[in-house]
């Protein structure tokens, strides 16, 4: 038996990279899968059409999961088709290279920047949350698993408004695991370090991506496999004892001091 059969996921920020591989992964391991993101076309569509080749089961939802009654009408569409919900990944952010290059520092920062930022990377997975946790306590079972980020354990002189909506999910995150957990929900969140996206190519400079992966412990640079491993365990039985952690999944980068010409 697969590890996730008879589970229905919900998957926000589905259409591309971590979100796309993490919605594969949970499919190939049985669960029927919940895809929204801004729009249903391109990548969210061929999400769903890889995942029917497969052989499982996924509807698409059109979702800006900053507005409260797009999101209460998406679990809404998820429970009448599937008829429950037991796993929320929150993986929608504000990461498009636009948004990237104005997030600096507090100085220069707009005002509606940072409000976005706040938008996009905590209301969204607040109001996602809100809305999917009675439909999890009535199925008797449910994991959610928020997207972190490798840059709250670090200070920067860039991605400020970023780093601190990221914060915020760790707050979240802890706060419901421990209002739930009595309701057998538990809630974790995953903070990749560097990973090889095509929305990282878009940003950074193969020269910078080598100065980042410098500072790696492990021989090699992650991909979106790597957080979606980790997520698939979260969502599943096997971790049932785990909840209210913030786990780094980020080849070691952020536990050593990273000196110059070294590793």
């Amino acid at each position: 038996m697969k590890s996730l059969e008879g589970m229905v996921a919900v998957v926000v920020g589905a259409a591309n990279g971590i979100g796309r591989v993490t919605a594969l992964m949970l499919a190939e391991r049985g669960a029927k899968l919940v895809l929204g993101d801004l729009s249903v076309d391109g990548g969210l569509q061929e999400c769903a059409a890889d995942i029917a080749q497969a052989g499982g089961q996924a509807i698409m939802v059109a979702v800006d999961h900053t507005i409260e009654a797009q999101v209460e009408a998406l679990a809404a569409k998820a429970v009448a088709e599937f008829g429950k919900i037991n796993i929320l990944v929150n993986n929608a952010a504000g990461t498009s290279p636009a948004f990237q290059a104005h997030d600096r520092d507090v100085v220069t920062m707009s005002v509606d920047l940072w409000d976005r930022a706040m938008a996009v990377n905590l209301r969204g997975p607040m109001l996602t949350c809100k809305h999917v946790i009675p439909h999890m306590i009535a199925a008797g079972y449910g994991s959610i698993v928020n997207t972190s980020s490798g840059v709250t354990f670090r200070g920067d002189s860039v991605r400020t408004a970023y780093a601190a909506s990221k914060i915020g999910i760790h707050s979240l995150t802890m706060d419901i695991a421990t209002a739930y957990g009595k309701h057998n929900v538990r809630c974790n969140a995953v903070s990749p370090g560097l990973i090889l996206t095509d929305g990282l190519r878009q940003v950074l400079t193969p020269e910078q991506i080598d100065g980042f992966a410098e500072q790696n412990l492990t021989p090699f640079v992650g991909g979106p496999e790597d957080i979606a491993e980790v997520t698939c365990f979260l969502a599943s039985p096997a971790a049932r004892y785990v909840t209210g952690q913030i786990i780094p999944v980020d080849g070691g980068m952020h536990v050593h001091q990273h000196v110059i010409g070294q590793g």
